[in-house]
């Protein structure tokens, strides 16, 4: 149902009125921002065109029927998901499914995600080493188009984060565009609507979607986790920029842990306390995501006190630290352009340096010279 949507209520009425309309394109390319619903919105477009009990008033699926039960579980003869896969452990002919191909480790690996897609289409699938989408996916969309369809139902292939097709792999599915059954809807989706070549994006349909708002990441988190402190989902619903992929993935980190220790060591830099900060470098350049997250960290929090500084208060972050950033600005000089391009030049440089403690204490140097105590303060 498209109540399963986060946002995007512009893009689910532009495909409401294209299905009303009876002009369902053959082809269609979904583009923006990584992590926004694209493979989401398609999977409840291919639901809402098969179901057997359609909401005819408010075009919408059942999500009950047989047919949107087994496209939700990406199971369905009418549905075939398509991502990029490792390459197989031979050589394959044009009648082979590329799924057979993948080696033991790989297939398990992708039956797995595979069904933690299907559970959540927001969920980004990764598999080591799966760069590409290879030709012999694109030949299984060949061999399965072209069969006979039950009546009154569409054949839908989405094709998830198309920008990974091989040249090759574009160059076959081109011939499909260029003359599909009428039975047949290709979907693509990609946040790199660039990296496509010219001739597939010719010959399809563009559909730009939107950033979800800070307000419907809210609304999504509080009913997803009834645990998170509501000031705690707001620094989430800011830092997220739009993406439920990046909101996610910043839940299953260690971000409130790493923003306590960020603010410990700029207390710590300032007054001096060099065993302290030896101790935070130590424990953040174990890895190098932990380093960016530390580096971004930073960047938030000098980013709020610029922002509170100037007297506003509404486009904070750290909306749960209001009181600690007043303080801050209160007892600390800041040389805001300086800091913020050294942050960003070390975020910029993280994947280049072997050692992060050297990184680490190379920024805690520059930081050293960009931050003072105020005269009339003292760091606490």
């Amino acid at each position: 149902m498209w109540n399963n949507i986060i946002g995007q209520k512009r893009v689910i009425t532009i495909l409401k009125n294209i299905y009303s309309s009876g002009k369902i394109a053959q082809g269609y390319l979904f583009y923006g921002k990584e992590g926004i619903g694209k493979d989401a919105v398609a999977i409840e477009f291919a639901k809402m065109i098969n179901c057997e009990n359609q909401d005819k008033n408010n075009l919408d699926a059942c999500d009950i029927c047989r047919s949107c039960k087994s496209i939700q579980k990406l199971s369905s003869t009418y549905f075939s998901f398509i991502t990029a896969l490792p390459a197989g452990k031979r050589e394959t002919g044009e009648d082979t499914h590329p799924f057979l191909t993948l080696k033991d480790e790989d297939a398990k690996l992708y039956l797995a995600e595979l069904e933690k897609k299907s559970l959540d289409p927001y969920y980004k699938i990764n598999i080591p080493n799966a760069n590409n989408i290879r030709i012999d996916s694109i030949r299984q969309i060949k061999r399965e188009i072209y069969l006979t369809a039950q009546a009154n139902k569409k054949k839908v292939f989405l094709i998830s984060e198309a920008d990974k097709m091989t040249l090759e792999s574009a160059n076959s599915l081109l011939k499909i565009l260029e003359e599909p059954p009428g039975n047949s809807l290709i979907i693509l989706t990609t946040s790199r609507p660039n990296s496509l070549p010219p001739t597939i994006v010719g010959r399809c349909q563009k559909i730009q979607f939107d950033d979800i708002s800070e307000k419907d990441i809210e609304i999504h988190l509080k009913n997803k986790f009834k645990d998170i402190d509501k000031e705690i989902i707001k620094v989430y619903a800011k830092i997220a920029d739009g993406s439920i992929n990046k909101c996610s993935n910043i839940i299953q980190s260690d971000f409130l842990n790493i923003r306590e220790m960020a603010i410990d060591y700029l207390v710590a830099l300032v007054q001096r306390r060099y065993l302290k900060i030896g101790d935070i470098i130590e424990n953040i350049s174990s890895k190098k995501e932990k380093i960016k997250e530390f580096l971004l960290i930073l960047l938030y929090w000098f980013r709020d006190s610029m922002i509170l500084e100037n007297g506003s208060t509404e486009r904070i972050i750290n909306v749960d630290k209001l009181e600690r950033l007043k303080n801050f600005i209160k007892k600390f000089d800041v040389k805001y352009f300086a800091v913020t391009k050294t942050i960003e030049d070390m975020i910029y440089d993280v994947e280049s340096y072997i050692n992060g403690e050297l990184l680490l204490y190379t920024l805690t140097i520059r930081l050293t010279e960009q931050i003072k105590i105020k005269s009339s303060s003292h760091a606490t």
